[in-house]
């Protein structure tokens, strides 16, 4: 039996080398109301001490992910079927040196996607840019009224210190979305936390302040259902956000980061992770902290995880609304 006509003129459109690049081949918008989910690129590195990489990343993926798979094996989808899925270009930072105003043009991008009720998800930059999309769709101003779940990947706590009279930097982004009442850190987690410790305090505030911390190392040892169940138990129904830093990778998979840490988790890990967020209310995400320069030539397998992590974000996100619209749908006609 031989595949269908259809079947391979579909499979023929995503080659990563035709094309204008988009992210996931989507249709390129410029008007937020014609996307459920905006797919948006920052190109912003100024919340690193040290000038670095970041902002290369979205470009990066852009051509990695033309030729990314359209349906989800795992869930028996194709996303951009479910629902309007749209690259929406890049956050306009005109001021790149300056690193306030930066921040300040990011949140007012957001806020523009929030207020046309579609759902971001990002490929950064450096992971100061969470806080500004934090601020664009979260807190007391926003269609939830209050602080969301976070769901936050990474190698490191990222709750330093901030610094006063200074823009936010990628170290002090879950300090200042506590303290700005934009997440909820009793309904957030923190997975994939390890490496040296320059004090053995740096934690602390996290741990005080009400976050479910979960080290590779218990990662390990209970295993990734565990983990799931104990993600799910956390955020609960309610609106959660995954911010993904890449170095929560191990460096084996993910070697172009920013700060890279060893014994991290599998992609295969990440992957199931993922999947078993299924059904969440997730409300937008981000991939940070790639510096594709850095990927060993040839496949550039930083950015190929990258993109991979993104696409399965994408993916639950479509998925949760579908659901959502096909119960919403359901409990209309059982009034009737």
């Amino acid at each position: 039996m031989e595949p269908t006509v259809d079947f391979m003129a579909n499979v023929g459109k995503f080659q990563l080398w035709r094309g204008v690049a988009t992210f996931l081949s989507c249709p390129y918008e410029t008007d937020p109301a014609e996307a459920d989910i905006g797919l948006v690129g920052i190109p912003y590195s100024g919340g690193n001490g040290i000038q670095r990489m970041q902002y290369l990343a979205p470009r990066a993926v852009r051509n990695m992910s033309m030729g990314h798979h359209r349906s989800h094996r795992g869930f028996q989808v194709n996303p951009f079927e479910l629902c309007r899925i749209r690259d929406l270009g890049d956050a306009p930072i005109t001021a790149t040196l300056d690193p306030e105003r930066s921040i300040d043009e990011i949140h007012a991008f957001f806020a523009r996607l929030h207020e046309a009720g579609t759902l971001p998800v990002s490929i950064g930059g450096d992971h100061s840019v969470t806080l500004p999309i934090f601020r664009g769709i979260a807190g007391p101003k926003s269609k939830h009224k209050g602080p969301i779940a976070m769901i936050h990947l990474d190698a490191h706590t990222d709750a330093y210190p901030t610094a006063p009279g200074y823009a936010p930097h990628g170290g002090d982004f879950v300090v200042r979305a506590v303290q700005e009442g934009l997440i909820d850190p009793k309904r957030s987690v923190q997975v994939g936390i390890r490496g040296p410790m320059a004090d053995l305090r740096q934690d602390s505030w996290a741990h005080e302040t009400g976050f479910r911390v979960i080290e590779t190392e218990e990662f390990f040892e209970i295993g990734v259902k565990a983990v799931i169940a104990e993600t799910r138990r956390i955020v609960g129904d309610g609106p959660v956000y995954i911010t993904w830093d890449m170095d929560a990778i191990d460096p084996t998979y993910a070697p172009a980061v920013s700060d890279p840490e060893p014994d991290g988790i599998t992609i295969r890990d990440a992957t199931k992770f993922l999947a078993g967020l299924r059904g969440l209310d997730i409300v937008g995400g981000d991939v940070v902290e790639v510096n594709p320069p850095l990927d060993p030539p040839g496949l550039g397998i930083t950015v190929y995880h990258m993109t991979h992590i993104f696409y399965e974000i994408v993916t639950l996100i479509a998925d949760s609304l579908a659901q959502r619209r096909q119960a919403a749908a359901a409990a209309r006609f059982a009034k009737v």
